[in-house]
């Protein structure tokens, strides 16, 4: 590195010396009334502080180093890398910095070398540190010992043309792929937990369908209850029309023989006992009143109605021999009404059964 940079250093004075012995305006040359002044680049030393990888600071003076680029590389340790690299390349000796561009008063542009005569542009682009400005060096006498240098240290895999320059430092690799195995469980961890709530969903579905077939074979069993319980009752209000009949059918012949005068009542002789109601069963009823709900809530007040005018033990009456006639008369008729009444309400409920399709009667 220091032939080169004495290499450099020579050609800078002999570009001197060149531009001293060439005719033309001179400095402070007056040429056709127009006074030319040609200020020479300035040397300057400078005691600096590194900034970054291409920016030296002294006191407010900023300078870039000219003739290189900052590589754009995203790992923070490689940029921290090339500072300290900077730096210990400077030492604390002053630097000696040719001016060759000024922004302003406190920015400038400069090619500096260290306490070794060392460029420190070339430096860092045999580092791999930098690259090279391109449009600053073209055709200027340091195009070719920059560009010589980074291809060097290209070829090398210095700084930033290494390996692991190019892909980030192991700091920067260990926590993305630390990121990416945390993401990685993160997901896998959300798919296992979506993957047991959708079965329990599942599991939940399946129980309301269990449920729901389950009330549905409920509903079939408790509409068939409800049709074996309307047919048994049937059967009994039939059975108990059948005795109703044939009891008014007694009592309207003994009517009939208290309404001859020619026939002596049997009564006024021996006495008799007259029954009030009709003996009539209620066994079905009563053991199937819990299911009465499913008739409907009028025709089952009609069915609790009709069983509660039935007694399975009968009332009687006694009538004597002395009871006078039209009184024996008037209550046989009692009896009688009473139990037509308890015929026409068995007919109404048996209708009202076939009504609410709870009975299928054959026409005959």
């Amino acid at each position: 590195m220091n032939s080169i940079s004495k290499y450099i250093l020579i050609s800078f004075l002999g570009l001197i010396m060149s531009g001293a012995l060439v005719s033309g305006p001179s400095f402070g040359q007056e040429v056709d009334g127009v006074t030319f002044v040609n200020r020479p680049y300035e040397d300057i030393s400078y005691s600096v502080r590194v900034i970054n990888s291409t920016t030296l600071v002294s006191g407010k003076t900023r300078i870039s180093l000219w003739g290189i680029e900052k590589i754009r590389s995203g790992a923070s340790i490689f940029h921290l890398k090339v500072r300290g690299a900077l730096e210990k390349e400077i030492g604390a000796q002053n630097v000696l910095c040719t001016i060759k561009d000024r922004d302003d008063e406190h920015n400038i542009k400069a090619q500096c070398i260290n306490g070794k005569e060392e460029d420190l542009s070339l430096f860092l682009l045999q580092q791999g540190y930098a690259s090279a400005d391109r449009t600053a060096i073209y055709g200027s006498i340091y195009e070719r010992p920059y560009l010589d240098a980074e291809e060097y240290a290209r070829q090398n895999g210095q700084g930033a043309w290494a390996v692991e320059s190019l892909h980030g430092d192991a700091q920067s690799k260990n926590f993305m792929m630390a990121a990416f195995f945390l993401m990685t469980v993160f997901i896998l961890a959300l798919s296992f937990l979506g993957f047991h709530i959708m079965r329990g969903f599942g599991r939940v579905v399946d129980i309301q369908n269990q449920s729901i077939d389950l009330a549905s074979k409920e509903r079939v069993l408790k509409d068939q209850e409800k049709f074996i319980v309307a047919s048994i009752i049937d059967a009994e209000i039939k059975a108990n029309k059948s005795k109703i009949e044939a009891y008014i059918m007694v009592y309207e012949e003994v009517l009939q023989r208290l309404d001859d005068d020619n026939i002596a009542p049997k009564y006024q002789k021996t006495g008799e006992i007259i029954q009030k109601q009709p003996a009539l069963d209620r066994s079905v009823f009563d053991g199937n009143t819990h299911k009465l709900d499913s008739f409907g809530s009028r025709l089952a007040s009609s069915v609790i109605h009709y069983y509660a005018r039935i007694k399975t033990v009968p009332d009687y009456v006694e009538i004597t021999p002395d009871m006078p006639k039209n009184e024996v008369i008037q209550i046989i008729a009692a009896v009688v009404d009473s139990a037509k009444k308890m015929d026409e309400i068995s007919d109404k409920i048996r209708g009202d059964f076939v009504q609410h399709a709870l009975i299928k009667r054959l026409e005959v």
